[in-house]
């Protein structure tokens, strides 16, 4: 792939050849992975970058203009409509309190290994739940 902001190419793959869209606008992809526009699909495809970067290949100059005429109406609102998604996704992150707060119990985190992890102490005095975790099985011989 080039540096260009919008890429039109070919991915070649045991399924068959389709030509895909990749655009830097769209946000970053999980780690390892990359955002492509798959024009059989006509969807916007999450991929593993490492299986496919080696199956993409630039289009003549012929072929992407003929790329660039049949797709790129379908590719805008596409990319409209994943936009709209992903921002309706960060807008929920955003609303996540960074904190877990009970109603009625009683929890104290403290910092207490080396490392900083946080330990939970939770108060279970007054719970109605069993303090050992014994499997029903135990007692039973097995034969």
């Amino acid at each position: 792939m080039t540096k260009n902001q919008v890429w039109y190419g070919e991915l070649r793959s045991a399924r068959g050849n389709t030509i895909v869209i990749y655009d830097q606008d769209l946000p970053d992809a999980s780690s390892g992975r990359i955002y492509l526009y798959n024009t059989n699909r006509q969807a916007i495809i999450e991929y593993v970058k490492e299986i496919v970067e080696n199956n993409l290949h630039d289009l003549d100059t012929h072929s992407l203009k003929k790329a660039q005429d049949n797709y790129t109406e379908a590719w805008k609102g596409a990319k409209n409509e994943f936009l709209d998604q992903h921002k309706q996704h960060a807008d929920l992150e955003d609303d996540v309190p960074n904190t877990i707060v009970t109603s009625k119990d009683e929890y104290d985190l403290e910092t207490s290994d080396s490392e900083g992890a946080p330990e939970l102490k939770v108060n279970s005095e007054n719970d109605s739940w069993p303090d050992s975790f014994k499997d029903e099985d135990e007692d039973e011989d097995d034969d």
